[in-house]
């Protein structure tokens, strides 16, 4: 639990604590004191509230910075496949994709990148501690195919590149999933607004006429 948490929770506590001698105190309150119990009560039920709130906040967050992790993800491979190509090695086709780029993604390797430079973990230990805060499957495979090369020594640019090809092909899968819901979804506001209002268009001089007649 972080300090705002923790000051809602005692905040919280408090307002409960104050609320009850009140009642106990006052016995039957008199205007001024319903009135004041009113406001902690108030004040109570926002304290509780804000923390679903807050939490829900963070959720919405970190599946923003997944999102936008995973679109710049093949971008990244394409990187680190071109500069392994090259003739570099993984560290430094990893700090050339770092130095380019002012993604999230970028900041999380050179923060990871930092970590098994001055030597708090290993690059395998850092690639995968990486990949479970952030939560996303194609980055625990990036993390396992590069463990796996540097530690045997097989072709990692080749790996890479099949897997930045997967990665897109999930994400145009995705998005044709999501231009095929497209129709479903407007059947709500063709069947509420539009049709209605083509048939007012169309009986209505009708209606009038007869009315009228």
């Amino acid at each position: 639990m972080d300090v705002t948490g923790v000051c809602l929770l005692g905040a919280s506590a408090t307002a409960a604590s104050v609320s009850s001698a009140v009642l106990v105190g006052l016995g039957r309150p008199r205007y001024g004191s319903r009135r004041l119990l009113a406001t902690l009560e108030s004040a109570r039920s926002w304290l509780l509230g804000a923390a679903p709130l807050r939490r829900a906040r963070r959720t919405e967050g970190r599946a923003r910075l997944r999102s936008a992790c995973l679109a710049e993800l093949p971008v990244l491979l394409d990187v680190l496949t071109l500069g392994l190509s090259a003739g570099l090695s993984f560290d430094a086709s990893l700090e050339l994709y770092c130095s380019r780029s002012d993604g999230p993604l970028a900041r999380a390797f050179s923060e990871a990148m930092l970590g098994w430079r001055i030597g708090v973990r290993s690059r395998e230990e850092a690639l995968w501690a990486l990949a479970d805060e952030l939560g996303l499957p194609a980055l625990r495979r990036f993390a396992s195919v590069v463990g796996e090369a540097l530690t045997f020594g097989s072709p990692l640019a080749e790996a890479l590149e099949r897997q930045a090809q997967v990665i897109r092909d999930e994400q145009r899968s995705q998005v044709e999933e999501e231009i095929e819901r497209v129709p479903v979804k407007m059947l709500v506001p063709l069947g509420t607004l539009i049709v209605p209002a083509m048939f007012l268009a169309i009986l209505g001089p009708l209606l009038g006429s007869v009315v009228a007649g």
